[in-house]
């Protein structure tokens, strides 16, 4: 019986962990669609929504590469031995939070919002302003 309930809450949670991942991937798809860039399915491959979303800030891609590596450096830091394993988890959320920043920050310029006040709430609060940016009525500018 416990080992029933077990696998239940597993799938639950696998379950929510997939309705969170389509949902974020929507909330890109809505800052992408403002921007004339990408569909909903280019938006739900991992990785390449992060490269979409750099098209839309305006920004190089790099920065994509930066906010996905981090999480590897983290879990390469496991294997790591005393004061340097700190060093690189620390250079691992610096460059996280640097790059999480950046990208939002530069989004919501483009969008005719201060990069500097969205960008550090996007790092202090998450994912909340973002479903600002999203579901707002705000457009870039026409050229």
């Amino acid at each position: 019986m416990l080992l029933l309930f077990g696998a239940f809450a597993a799938l639950v949670a696998a379950l929510l962990g997939l309705c969170f991942y389509v949902f974020s991937a929507y909330v890109m798809y809505r800052i992408g669609d403002k921007f004339g860039i990408g569909s909903f399915f280019e938006f739900l491959i991992p990785f390449y929504n992060l490269l979409l979303l750099c098209d839309c800030a305006g920004v190089t891609r790099w920065t994509a590469a930066a906010m996905a590596f981090a999480p590897f450096a983290a879990l390469l830091s496991l294997f790591a031995r005393g004061a340097f394993r700190s060093v690189v988890l620390c250079s691992a959320a610096a460059l996280f939070i640097f790059s999480w920043g950046y990208l939002w920050g530069s989004v919501a310029r483009r969008l005719g919002k201060n990069f500097l006040l969205w960008g550090a709430s996007s790092v202090l609060f998450g994912g909340i302003p973002v479903l600002f940016l999203a579901f707002d009525q705000s457009l870039p500018p026409r050229r």
